[in-house]
């Protein structure tokens, strides 16, 4: 091996991981950590001497390099199998395949498709949440005004409940609503968005925010700081909820039908409605939008979110006050354009008498 070339270990790539997203971090680690159990358990070997035998099994013999390589893959699969979800094992098959990469060992997408077996992932209908459903569980908390105001901001709004979490006071901007900026490096697809909170989340907010310190969090009460922590504990407070109310409808695998996720489309489903699939993308952080609603401004954000809130609202007479706030929105700016139309029409008036007069003097028939 030459002195300038660095050997690339388990350790190597782990240290490569801190310029990704903090989740993406985390999903990686934790395959490489089922993965070292079961090469442990099954080859009496780490990761990396396991690919370190692979490598020169391929350098003697590439047929049985490749059938070994692939046996053990689909072992490990067949591993997962009893433990998480199939959605989940192809989620980490391809961060293992990125781990064995950076060893050496590289897989090839025919060889996977031919060599490996997969279980079949089960498309079940998701759930709606309705709002009388979701009028319900915000209610239940009426003693508990942060997380209340958790499920409201992100019903309202259709962020992550990662992002939910990760508010701080510093972060919100008060104006007509509350405008949150998610920063790039704290969204899952790594792409930053301005997110408005509803009157009826302000309203709640507003009640303790007062008594929180600038770097505070503004929708999680606990000691908790770690992201993923946070987010599970905000999980089990909802499906014990669930259960209270009798709500805890399940899939056949096991888990609810309702979830901090239902939350969150909720609002996709009402943006839809309103402003049309592209407008609903961009607001929840989605990837794969059209670029066009990138060049929206703060103010017409504002008002195409203004024009959704009724149907974001839980409450019929947060509907009727927005509604009546819209009427004399629109009154006021119908009254401007008269009072402007009615300036234009002075000013064209005094404009035709002073010509009329410079015509006069013209012609000599005035002095």
């Amino acid at each position: 091996m030459s002195i300038i070339t660095k050997k690339k270990t388990t350790q190597t790539f782990l240290a490569s991981l801190d310029r990704l997203p903090l989740n993406t971090q985390r999903c990686q680690r934790n395959t490489i950590k089922k993965f070292t159990v079961f090469v442990k358990e099954t080859q009496n070997l780490t990761p990396d001497q396991l690919c370190e035998e692979l490598l020169i099994m391929k350098k003697q013999d590439e047929d049985e390099y490749i059938n070994t390589l692939y046996c053990i893959l689909q072992d490990f699969i067949d591993d997962m199998i009893t433990k998480i979800s199939a959605r989940s094992i192809k989620t980490n098959f391809a961060y293992l395949r990125g781990y064995l990469y950076h060893l050496g060992v590289r897989t090839n997408e025919q060889d996977i498709k031919m060599m490996l077996k997969f279980p079949k992932v089960q498309h079940e209908e998701k759930y709606p949440l309705k709002l009388e459903q979701l009028r319900k569980i915000v209610e239940s908390y009426s003693r508990y005004p942060v997380i209340k105001a958790c499920w409201l901001a992100q019903s309202s709004s259709g962020m992550r409940i990662g992002e939910v979490l990760a508010i701080r006071k510093k972060d919100l901007e008060f104006k007509e609503r509350i405008h949150v900026y998610i920063k790039a490096s704290g969204s899952k697809n790594l792409r930053g968005r301005t997110v408005i909170l509803s009157k009826e989340t302000q309203d709640v907010v507003e009640t303790y925010i007062e008594d929180l310190k600038d770097n505070d969090f503004v929708f999680y009460k606990g000691i908790t700081k770690d992201e993923k922590s946070r987010a599970i504990n905000m999980g089990q407070s909802l499906r014990l909820c669930l259960d209270r109310l009798g709500l805890d409808m399940k899939y056949e695998d096991g888990k609810y039908k309702i979830s901090t996720h239902s939350l969150r489309a909720f609002f996709f489903t009402q943006a839809v409605r309103k402003h049309g699939e592209n407008y609903a993308h961009r607001m929840t952080g989605h990837s794969g939008y059209l670029m066009q609603y990138d060049r929206m401004n703060d103010e017409e954000k504002l008002k195409m979110y203004l024009e959704l809130e009724p149907d974001l609202s839980i409450y019929d007479l947060t509907k009727a006050n927005l509604e009546i706030e819209r009427l004399k929105t629109l009154q006021t700016k119908e009254n401007k354009d008269l009072k402007d139309q009615l300036d234009e029409l002075k000013h064209q008036l005094a404009q035709q008498g002073l010509d009329i007069v410079d015509k006069l003097k013209d012609e000599e028939k005035i002095e």
